[in-house]
C-alpha cells in the first residue's frame, strides 16, 4: 500500500479542537501520543466543528432535542429491508420498522457517544462507543443492556458473524472478542498505540481491521493471529513531528481474498490477494475525507464522506457522484450499510439519514423529518 505523509506538531501547542480541524475532521477517539505521553487525551467527536462550522457542545441534551451537532449519527445497520437502526452522539439510537419512512428514538440507557452498531436480525444487535460502552439487545432495541468491557476506552466499530461470535475495534490498537454473544469480552489483540477505526469479517474466519496512520491488520483464523499488513508511524527525535501513513476510517471485508479500505484525502484501496498487496483506487475520487465504505462481489462499491457520496459499478475502477436530494455537499455522511438486495442507507451530520433508490444511483434524505 502506498502511504502518504501527515505531520503533527507539538501537542502542547497543537490542540485538536482548535487547529486540527482543517486537516483532520476530528474523528471519535482521536488521541495524540508524542514523546511517550498523552497530553491531549481523548477528543470527542468534533466532525461537525470541522465540516459544519458548528460550535462544540459538551453537555448532552435529552434524546431528540438540541442543535444539529448533538444529533450526529455515525453508524447504521439494516438486517432486513424494513427494519434498521442508527446510532450517534449522546447515546442516541434511532429505529425504523417501515424501511426508513419513519424513525423513532430508542432509550439506550447511556449518554456516551455510540460509534458503531450491528444487527444480525430484527431482534439481535450490539452498539459500542465511548468509555468502553457495549450495549446489547435481544428484543429489537426495546431494551438495551450494558455488557462488561475489559477496557475503559473508545470502542469504534463492532462486527458479529453469528449470535455468539463478534469483534470490536477500538482505541490503543485493541481488538476485543467474544464467543458467547458478549457475556464475556476479552482483549484478543493489542497493537501499537493507534486507534483502530473499523473492523469487518466476511465469514467466521477472515477479517480485517484498519485505522490511524494506514494500519491494517488481517486474520485468517478467527483472530487467533492478526497480521500487520500496512501502516507506519515514526517520530522525529529532533522536531517531535510524526510522519505516518494515511489514516483510514473504514474497512469492508468482501471475501477471504478481497477487502476495501477508505480514509483521509480521498484515499481508497483494495486488495484481491488477501492483503499481500493493496492497490490505490483514487483516480476519480475527490480529495475529501472518506468515512464510510461498502463493497460486494458484484462490483458495487460505495464511498461516503465529507460533502460526497460516490458509487462504482465496475469494482472501483471508476467512481461517480450519485444523485442525492438534497445534496450532501455542505455536510458529511459517516456510516453506510445495505438495505435489502439493491438499496442502501447512509447516516451523518445532524442526524441525516439518506436512503438509496435505483441500485444506489439515486438517494433521498428521509431524516430529520423537518428537513434540516
Amino acid at each position: 500500500m502506498n502511504n502518504k505523509t501527515v505531520k503533527f506538531r507539538d501537542p502542547e501547542t497543537f490542540p485538536p479542537e482548535a487547529k486540527m480541524q482543517k486537516d483532520f475532521p476530528s474523528w471519535p477517539g482521536r488521541t495524540c501520543r508524542l514523546r511517550g505521553t498523552r497530553p491531549l487525551g481523548i477528543v470527542l467527536f468534533l466532525t461537525a466543528l470541522a465540516l459544519s462550522r458548528a460550535p462544540v457542545l459538551w453537555a448532552g441534551p435529552p434524546a431528540g432535542t438540541g442543535p444539529v451537532l448533538q444529533q450526529d449519527l455515525f453508524s447504521v445497520s439494516f438486517p432486513s429491508q424494513t427494519r434498521g437502526w442508527a446510532c450517534g452522539r449522546w447515546g442516541r439510537i434511532l429505529h425504523t420498522s417501515d424501511g426508513g419512512a419513519t424513525w423513532s428514538v430508542q432509550a439506550s440507557g447511556t449518554d456516551y457517544t455510540l460509534t458503531g452498531i450491528s444487527f444480525l436480525d430484527d431482534q439481535t444487535g450490539w452498539a459500542v462507543g465511548d468509555k468502553g460502552t457495549i450495549l446489547h439487545t435481544l428484543d429489537g432495541g426495546q431494551t438495551w443492556n450494558r455488557q462488561q468491557s475489559p477496557v475503559d476506552l473508545y470502542l469504534m466499530a463492532v462486527c458479529f458473524v453469528d449470535r455468539s461470535t463478534g469483534w470490536i475495534a477500538g482505541e490503543r490498537g485493541q481488538i476485543l472478542h467474544t464467543q458467547d454473544g458478549g457475556q464475556t469480552w476479552t482483549v484478543q489483540f493489542e497493537g501499537p498505540d493507534i486507534i483502530l477505526k473499523g473492523i469487518s469479517f466476511c465469514d467466521s474466519e477472515h477479517g480485517w481491521a484498519a485505522g490511524e496512520y494506514g494500519y491494517i491488520y488481517h486474520t485468517r483464523d478467527k483472530g487467533v493471529h492478526w497480521e500487520h499488513q500496512a501502516g507506519w508511524m515514526r517520530v522525529s527525535e529532533e522536531t517531535g513531528d510524526v510522519d505516518a501513513g494515511t489514516s483510514l476510517f473504514a474497512v469492508r471485508a468482501v471475501s477471504p481474498s478481497t477487502a476495501w479500505v477508505a480514509g483521509m484525502e480521498g484515499y481508497a484501496a483494495v486488495t484481491k490477494d488477501g492483503g499481500q498487496t493493496w492497490l490505490e483506487r483514487t483516480g476519480s475520487i475527490p480529495k475529501a475525507h472518506l468515512f464510510g465504505i461498502w463493497a460486494d462481489l458484484r462490483g458495487t462499491v460505495l464511498l461516503a464522506g465529507s460533502g460526497l457520496l460516490l458509487a462504482s459499478s465496475d469494482g472501483g475502477e471508476t467512481f461517480r457522484a450519485v444523485s442525492a436530494e438534497p445534496p450532501v455537499i455542505y455536510g458529511w455522511l459517516y456510516g453506510l450499510c445495505p438495505k435489502g438486495e439493491d438499496s442502501f442507507a447512509a447516516v451523518g451530520r445532524g442526524g441525516w439519514i439518506y436512503l438509496s433508490e435505483e441500485a444506489a444511483t439515486s438517494w433521498r434524505r428521509v431524516y430529520p423529518p423537518d428537513g434540516r
